[in-house]
């Protein structure tokens, strides 16, 4: 495991490339194959790959950007379909479990939606869902 994936704090990601700018993006994908969803088989082939752009935490002053390579397999046993998950991550989601908790704790310790809004590139509506 690199160092970079022990800063990100999520299991099973090869980081590609990591660039420094005004907010951390973080290139990465997975570095092995899962077992199938459905019927458990190993036998999987690679159907496509998908790209998913997720905030995933603050290091410092900087918002951490996932830019994940998802692949979508094919079950040779049971002819299904299914994206990669991640750990951390949940489906259909732009933000990370662990940007939701810290937005929480931080809005829930007294910073102001306005405030929050500016540090961590989120609508105010957001606060309120």
């Amino acid at each position: 495991m690199s160092l970079a994936s022990r800063i990100l704090g999520i299991p099973g990601l090869e980081v590609e490339r990591v660039d420094w700018n005004t907010k951390i993006d973080v290139w990465a994908k997975p570095n092995k194959r899962p077992s199938c969803l459905y019927c458990g088989c190993r036998h999987l082939r690679i159907k496509a790959t998908e790209k998913r752009t997720v905030k995933h935490s603050r290091q410092g002053n900087r918002v951490v950007m996932l830019h994940l390579k998802a692949p979508t397999y094919h079950c040779q046993a049971c002819s299904r379909y299914f994206c990669h998950r991640f750990t951390g991550i949940w489906p259909r989601l732009r933000a990370s479990g662990d940007n939701h908790l810290e937005v929480f704790e931080t809005h829930d310790g007294g910073v102001t939606q306005n405030k929050l809004s500016n540090t961590h590139n989120i609508i105010p509506a957001m606060f309120e869902r």
